[in-house]
């Protein structure tokens, strides 16, 4: 992953959190995979916002999963591709009624496999 993928994903970070006017102690937590105690709405949609500018989900909200296997291996790069492949996949299973809501769950799902 280069300096320039890093860059511009920081970026990516730094809009949603102002489209989003996420609190900036919350904005700390988040752009550093930790998480958030009883997130708010902007909170929860900050990261479908990212995955939507990634281009990761659908028009309709579903995720593209090849789509998203690469950007978790960008994220983290010392996890075997395997692991993390069958942790997106339990991870993604989940239902929600919202994207926001879906995509949040899965991410903090994803981040808290990883940390097992």
């Amino acid at each position: 992953q280069s300096a320039a993928e890093i860059a511009a994903y920081k970026q990516l970070q730094q809009a949603c959190i102002k489209e989003l006017n996420i609190a900036a102690n919350d904005a700390a937590l988040l752009t550093t995979d930790k998480e958030v105690t009883n997130p708010s709405e902007s909170v929860k949609c900050y990261h479908s916002c990212i995955y939507k500018k990634l281009g990761l989900l659908s028009d309709n909200g579903t995720p593209s999963a090849d789509k998203i296997v690469k950007f978790a291996q960008m994220r983290f790069p010392n996890v075997a591709a395997d692991k993390l492949k069958a942790l997106l996949n339990s991870c993604g299973a989940t239902k929600s009624p919202t994207t926001c809501e879906f995509v949040y769950n899965y991410e903090t799902c994803v981040v808290k496999g990883l940390k097992a």
